[in-house]
């Protein structure tokens, strides 16, 4: 049964089908380059025997005119002591003849004739012959043993036969061991998938370094089982952070609700302690939001707001925007941008990207700092010469709700560097964050702008 069930998914497998399909081409491109080569090869070994008695023929024929027919009656009498495969019949003008041939009726042309043996066991014998009656009377035939045509067209044939024989055998082994090659490494990647669905996130499809289809497609599927594991590990972060960062303003709304309510004030201390719960929920409801903008982003839906984009011209407006806000702070805000840089993307979140990047250099940088806006190419920086974030923080700073500041004693939700990143990903912008000696510098990397008609 086990062999049987083995033969039957052969048999069903795409590479067998597929290697029995290319041997049908390759059969039937044997039959057509048989069936030239037969016709050639066969046509042309009749063309020499019918030319060869053709020119013997000939040759009696005008023997005969020049000398008579006692000359020709010797030249054929010389031919049939002769140890070769010709057969000759002659005829005088009142009957009398002579040949190999004695049971052969007189024939006029060309003609296939039939030689049955004396002897039972021996087999016929077929005879190409050519026959003409003589201008004195009589008649002459001239024939030549079709044995060497026949045995060339069976070797052709046999030739091909063992040729289909063996292309059939070798396309039947060779599809079996492809089938048996393809459902294993089908089978290795049925028991992958079977161990993810099981809950085994961080297996991966096999693959063998071949760079041949399977394993460019399982390249392709790991990556995307990366992605879909990295993305499961923020939901389950961001959903520990969401339950960690809106407990303390959740609960904080709370005691002062409970505590104006047992402690009695007068109006004005109910409006302040109103106030104050609006003013925490308003900052629960923009953390809300901004997790809502973020996954709107991830979500790819604003791709189809991409156009092109004046990045110069944007981080101009930035800078000329926040210079005013850098001076209230008794800071200084540089830019040094280069003209006509365009880019492609949607220009609300390439906005909305470079101003949570300024006002985080801004905002964390103490007064007297210098904050630096640069765009040389489609290389854009935002730098400052702050207290800065370390080395081992800046790749954790871009997961949500993630702080330098544990406490959280200064107001944010840790969501503008995760914003940033979002935008970045989807408009495949390379980011990096590296040392300014002192304080941060955040590089932008943008892709050109495609070519548009």
């Amino acid at each position: 049964m086990r062999l049987v069930r083995l033969v039957t998914r052969l048999l069903r497998a795409s590479a067998f089908r597929l290697t029995a399909a290319f041997a049908g081409v390759f059969l039937a491109a044997m039959l057509v380059l048989f069936g030239v080569v037969y016709w050639r090869t066969a046509g042309y070994a009749a063309a020499e025997l019918d030319g060869a008695i053709e020119l013997e023929f000939t040759l009696l024929i005008d023997g005969y005119r020049a000398d008579g027919f006692d000359t020709l009656q010797r030249a054929v009498i010389d031919r049939l002591a002769a140890p070769e495969r010709s057969h000759y019949v002659l005829q005088d003008a009142i009957g009398r003849r002579i040949g190999n041939l004695p049971d052969l009726p007189p024939l006029l042309g060309w003609a296939d004739v039939v030689q049955r043996s004396a002897s039972q066991a021996a087999p016929a014998r077929r005879v190409r012959a050519l026959g003409a009656a003589l201008p004195g009377g009589g008649y002459l035939l001239v024939g030549r043993d079709l044995a060497q045509v026949d045995a060339l067209r069976a070797m052709i044939v046999n030739a091909f036969l063992w040729a289909i024989g063996a292309t059939v055998a070798l396309a039947l082994v060779g599809g079996a061991l492809v089938s048996m090659r393809f459902l294993a490494r089908v089978d290795a990647i049925g028991r992958a998938t079977r161990e993810i669905m099981d809950g085994n996130l961080s297996r991966r499809l096999p693959q063998r370094g071949g760079d041949d289809e399977f394993d460019r497609l399982t390249g392709e599927l790991n990556r995307m089982l990366d992605r879909m594991q990295q993305l499961m590990q923020n939901l389950a972060q961001v959903s520990s952070d969401i339950a960690h960062d809106l407990r303390t303003p959740l609960t904080r709304l709370r005691q002062r609700l409970e505590r104006a309510r047992l402690h009695p004030q007068d109006a004005a201390g109910y409006q302040a302690a109103i106030e104050q719960a609006i003013a925490d929920t308003d900052a629960v409801l923009a953390t809300f939001g901004a997790l809502l903008h973020i996954a709107q982003i991830e979500s790819g839906s604003r791709r189809a707001n991409f156009a092109v984009v004046d990045l110069s011209a944007l981080f101009e407006t930035i800078a000329e925007t926040y210079g005013a806000v850098a001076e209230d702070r008794h800071q200084t805000l540089d830019s040094r941008i280069a003209p006509g840089v365009r880019g492609w993307g949607d220009k609300e979140l390439l906005t909305q990207m470079l101003v949570n990047l300024v006002e985080n250099a801004i905002r964390h940088s103490p007064p007297g700092a210098r904050v630096e806006v640069r765009l040389d190419g489609l290389t854009g920086v935002i730098a400052d010469n702050g207290p800065g974030i370390p080395a081992a923080e800046r790749d954790k700073v871009i997961r949500r709700f993630y702080r330098l500041e544990s406490s959280r004693t200064t107001p944010g939700s840790g969501l503008g560097l995760s914003l940033v990143a979002a935008v970045a990903d989807l408009h495949g912008i390379g980011i990096a964050l590296g040392d300014n000696k002192p304080g941060l510098a955040v590089t932008l990397s943008f892709p050109p702008a495609p070519a548009v008609s």
